[in-house]
C-alpha cells in the first residue's frame, strides 16, 4: 500500500477511526499532520515485519490521555521530532523503524506522520489490532517486551522519563503525569527488536486500516447501502474474520464522564420504530461491550464500532450526540488477541466484567 495524496490520508484516517472503536484519539488531528508531510513530498514507507532484520531497533510513539481533551490540544510535528531525538539520545542508539502501539484512532495516523518526517519505515503491524485505554494492553507487554523507558512530553516541551518494574506501573505513572499536564501528552515507548516485532505484533493492521477507510468511501460512492461493501470486506469466515451488523437505530441517552484522564460513558440506543428494542454500549475511552435487550452481543477484545447510519462514517465517543441515527458493527479481534494469555490481560476481566469472553461469531451465529 502507498499513501501519496490527500485522499489516501483521509482513507487511512477513516479506517483508523473505525479500528479506534470510539477512542484512541480523534484521527483528524493526526490526519492534518500526515497530510502536511505528504504535501511536502515526504511519504510514509510501510513495510512488512519480515522485511526487518532481527536485530533492527524498533520504537513506538503514541498519545496518552483523554480523547475529548485531544481536540483542544495542538499536535506539533516539531514536538514529535524533538521527542524522537531525545529518546534516541536516552537509549544510546538510532531507531531503524517505527511501529504503532495501537492501530485505532490518532496513534496510527500520527505514527505514519512521524515515520514520513523522519524518513523511517513503518511496520505494517501494531500491538492491539484496535485501540485500548491503557498502554500495557498490548501484545508486546503480554509477551515480555517492556514499555520502559517511557519518554513523555507535552506541547510546551515539558518532559519526563518513566522507568518502572512493570508495564501496569508504567501506565499508572504515565497517566498521573498526563493528568498533571492537561490530560494529553505524547510518548515514545516499547523499544523492541525486529525479532520481537515478528513474533509478538498483530500483523497487517496498517493495510487493513487503509482498506477499511477506502472501502467505506468507495461503497458510499458505488452502492445504495455502504454497509453492504463494509460487511463484504470484513466478514470473511474462511479467513477467520467475522463481522456482524448488530443494531440499527438512534441514540436516546448519553452519559459522559472524564475521570483519571479517561473518558467513561454509557450510550443507550433504540431501534427505529420500536422503543422496546434497546442496545446499551459501555465505554472507557473505547467501546468495550454491547448488550442488546440485556443480552451481551460483543465484548472486548472483539471490536465494537458505532457508525453513521447513512454514510457508514465511524463516530468517536466524544462526537456522539443525542438523536443521532447510527448502526453498530462488531468485528472479531485478531487471533493472537484471543489467546488465553492475552485474554487474561485485555479480555473482559481486565475491565472489571465478570463474564467470560465469548467470540462475536458465537454470540451472534
Amino acid at each position: 500500500m502507498e499513501i501519496r495524496n490527500k485522499q489516501d490520508v483521509r482513507d487511512m484516517a477513516r479506517g483508523a477511526a473505525f479500528l479506534g472503536v470510539g477512542g484512541g484519539g480523534d484521527p483528524y488531528v493526526g490526519q492534518l499532520m500526515l497530510q502536511q508531510e505528504v504535501l511536502k513530498g515526504r511519504y510514509p514507507r510501510v513495510i512488512k515485519a519480515d522485511e526487518l532484520d532481527d536485530d533492527a531497533r524498533v520504537l513506538s510513539v503514541c498519545g496518552i490521555g483523554s480523547p475529548p481533551v485531544l481536540v483542544e490540544h495542538l499536535l506539533s510535528s516539531r514536538l514529535l521530532s524533538e521527542l524522537m531525538d531525545r529518546m534516541e539520545e536516552h537509549l544510546g542508539y538510532s531507531i531503524d523503524a517505527l511501529i504503532s502501539a495501537e492501530i485505532g484512532g490518532l496513534n496510527s495516523v500520527m505514527t505514519l506522520g512521524v515515520a514520513a518526517q523522519r524518513d523511517l519505515p513503518l511496520i505494517d503491524a501494531d500491538g492491539m489490532g484496535r485501540a485500548f485505554p491503557k498502554l500495557e494492553l498490548v501484545t508486546f507487554s503480554v509477551y515480555g517486551c517492556p514499555a520502559s523507558p517511557v519518554m513523555i512530553m507535552d506541547e510546551l516541551g515539558n518532559m519526563a522519563i518513566v522507568q518502572s518494574r512493570d508495564d501496569a506501573t508504567a501506565e499508572m505513572m504515565s497517566r498521573a503525569i498526563s493528568s498533571s499536564l492537561g490530560a494529553m501528552v505524547y510518548s515514545a515507548l516499547y523499544p523492541m527488536t525486529g525479532r520481537q516485532v515478528k513474533d509478538f505484533a498483530v500483523h497487517d493492521t496498517i493495510s487493513l486500516c487503509y482498506s477499511i477507510g477506502k472501502c467505506i468511501r468507495e461503497s458510499r460512492e458505488e452502492l445504495d447501502n455502504p454497509f453492504d461493501g463494509l460487511l463484504a470486506l470484513l466478514n470473511r469466515p474462511e479467513e477467520g474474520r467475522h463481522c456482524r451488523l448488530l443494531f440499527d437505530g438512534k441514540i436516546v441517552d448519553l452519559v459522559h464522564e472524564i475521570r483519571d484522564a479517561w473518558h467513561f460513558g454509557t450510550i443507550t440506543m433504540e431501534a427505529n420504530g420500536n422503543p422496546d428494542d434497546v442496545m446499551v454500549v459501555e465505554m472507557q475511552n473505547e467501546y468495550l461491550a454491547a448488550r442488546h435487550n440485556g443480552k451481551t452481543v460483543t465484548m472486548v477484545p472483539d471490536l465494537l464500532c458505532i457508525l453513521d447510519a447513512e454514510t457508514a462514517e465511524p463516530i468517536t465517543g466524544e462526537r456522539l450526540k443525542y438523536g443521532q441515527r447510527i448502526k453498530v458493527v462488531g468485528l472479531s479481534a485478531a487471533p493472537i488477541m484471543r489467546r488465553p494469555e492475552c485474554l487474561a490481560v485485555f479480555g473482559p476481566g481486565g475491565f472489571g466484567y465478570k463474564e467470560e469472553f465469548k467470540p462475536i461469531e458465537e454470540l451472534n451465529p
